[in-house]
């Protein structure tokens, strides 16, 4: 879906789903288990989603040694300008 934010391809999802949901419920003759719990599943399987994501994530997370070495620098330098006002001892 090019073109589209984050919010409107979930959104153009969920309307799916719902409409897809809302004609399975009530075109059945008989209620069914499976057609009544569907939200609840789709709700379960968005947060294993999510889940299995940010777990992917963290352990592929990639070391940025430059960023530390400038970060260390910065720090440095804070604690000699704070030095300099006598800020720290």
């Amino acid at each position: 879906m090019l073109g589209l934010l984050r919010y409107q391809v979930f959104l153009v999802y969920g309307v799916g789903f719902l409409a897809c949901w809302v004609g399975a419920k009530y075109s059945a003759q008989e209620p069914t288990l499976l057609v009544d719990l569907a939200p609840l599943w789709a709700v379960l399987a968005l947060g294993v989603y999510a889940a299995s994501t940010v777990a992917y994530n963290v352990l592929t997370f990639r070391d940025c040694p430059e960023a530390s070495l400038e970060l260390e620098k910065q720090i440095q330098e804070a604690k000699a300008e704070m030095k300099k006002r006598k800020i720290i001892d």
